[in-house]
């Protein structure tokens, strides 16, 4: 159940964090399906980056992931974490401009 709650704390922070990045003009939105989604609708942006990992969610309390399921989680789970960590480095590169 844990790597489901943080698959949803993690697209909650992405989406927050790429809505800020692309309003201020400093990153571009890299999944080209997402960025049609923005491109209509910022709320259905978030509706998608909340509703996808609480349906993740209903599916685990119901039947626990096990095999290659699981594996997938957590190879989701390190790619949102990259994600956060790119995230990381074009705000310290904004908020520091000299380096």
């Amino acid at each position: 159940m844990k790597p489901c709650v943080f698959l949803l704390a993690a697209g909650l922070l992405d989406a927050i964090l790429t809505h800020i990045g692309i309003v201020a003009g400093l990153i571009e939105e890299g999944n080209p399906l997402m960025r049609l989604v923005m491109e209509q609708s910022w709320f259905t942006f978030y509706l998608i980056k909340i509703f996808l990992p609480l349906i993740l969610l209903g599916l685990y309390y119901f039947r626990p992931f096990k095999g290659i399921v699981r594996i997938l989680l957590y190879s989701t789970c390190f790619l949102y974490l990259s994600i956060l960590g790119y995230h990381m480095v074009w705000i310290s590169l904004n908020l520091n401009p000299s380096t």
